[in-house]
């Protein structure tokens, strides 16, 4: 079928058709809401990283254990606390975050590091810097 041999008014609403096309393409693409959650969390997570190998890592109350982020994952982000050394061990805690806060779980939230590692990364992710 050519576009010139159809009717007049079945032809204007082609055109319109055409336009809203053109016109939503060119729109902003809307950001589902999960997508801006999920960023919060990776930003969190980096500030939490970030101060963790400044302050941690330095410590010899951390001496034994390293840090492993997944950050960039599309699930959960997560902060892994390892024994140091072995990255492929099973973590001795787990640092997650669902927007702005943190919070951990894993062997070490019953260990006598558990308050500090809280109040860590409370602080941290609250936007706190230093040790």
């Amino acid at each position: 079928m050519d576009l010139m041999s159809l009717p007049a008014p079945r032809k204007a609403g082609l055109v319109l058709v055409a336009c809203g096309a053109l016109v939503s393409g060119c729109a902003a693409p809307s950001v589902p809401s999960g997508a801006g959650a999920h960023a919060q969390a990776v930003a969190t997570l980096q500030r939490v990283n970030t101060r963790a190998h400044e302050c941690w890592l330095k410590d010899s109350d951390f001496r034994e254990y390293g840090l492993v982020p997944e950050l960039d994952t599309t699930s959960t982000p997560r902060l892994l606390i390892i024994p140091r050394g072995k990255p492929q061990a099973l973590p001795k805690a787990v640092i997650v975050s669902t927007g702005g806060g943190a919070q951990f779980y894993g062997p070490l939230s019953s260990s006598p590091l558990a308050g500090r590692i809280n109040d860590d990364i409370s602080r941290w992710a609250a936007g706190a810097a230093g040790c």
